[in-house]
């Protein structure tokens, strides 16, 4: 009775243990998929930070639509004003920092000029199967290596990205501060805010 109890329990481990691994694989796949197609679109513009990237920042919206959990970013990045704001103030400042990020992300491409990139085995375990932390090596063409940290949600099936990390540039805290900063120099005027937030994109 207690070898078949241990032989359960030892199977139980087994499965429990391919099943996290799994669910990281999964996450892990999506990072990649879209890594790979984000590069593919910032090729011809490699290095060229004093080029037009407006066709590239429209490239980098549509792959990663349904990919980045831009509403959850969004309201994170408001913080405490996310829930003085009107509808309308948060759909604003969603369509703002969906372009915010896609630039960001966009001019990181660019100037670090990727040569290669690969993603390290997980060696922690996620206590929450659905949230999962996909560690990235990436080495620029002048031999710089950075780590980029993906945290992902699994989220109706689809894996999303929520937070990056770069190299401890940790984005959602950056731009949460930034917003806060912006609210306070309003005095708490949301629109004002949120314009100015929009302005300062647009000069960039």
């Amino acid at each position: 009775m207690k070898i078949k109890l241990l032989l359960s329990s030892l199977l139980l481990l087994i499965s429990v243990s391919f099943s996290v691994q799994a669910d990281w694989q999964q996450a892990a796949d999506e990072v990649e998929t879209s890594i790979k197609l984000m590069l593919e679109k910032v090729s011809p513009y490699r290095g060229q930070l004093d080029a037009d990237l407006a066709p590239l920042y429209l490239s980098l919206t549509e792959v990663t639509q349904g990919k980045v959990d831009y509403p959850y970013l969004s309201k994170i990045v408001m913080g405490k004003y996310y829930r003085r704001a009107t509808d309308e103030q948060k759909a604003e400042f969603l369509s703002v920092f969906r372009r915010t990020l896609v630039k960001t992300y966009g001019k990181i491409l660019v100037s670090f000029d990727i040569e290669s990139f690969e993603l390290q085995k997980n060696r922690s375990v996620s206590p929450k199967p659905d949230k999962q932390k996909v560690v990235v090596k990436v080495t620029s063409t002048k031999g710089q290596d950075y780590t980029l940290i993906n945290y992902m949600v699994l989220k109706e099936g689809q894996w999303k990205l929520v937070n990056i990390n770069l190299d401890g540039f940790n984005l959602r805290v950056t731009f949460k501060n930034q917003f806060a900063s912006m609210a306070q120099q309003a005095k708490g005027d949301l629109s004002v805010a949120i314009q100015t937030w929009s302005d300062s994109m647009a000069i960039k």
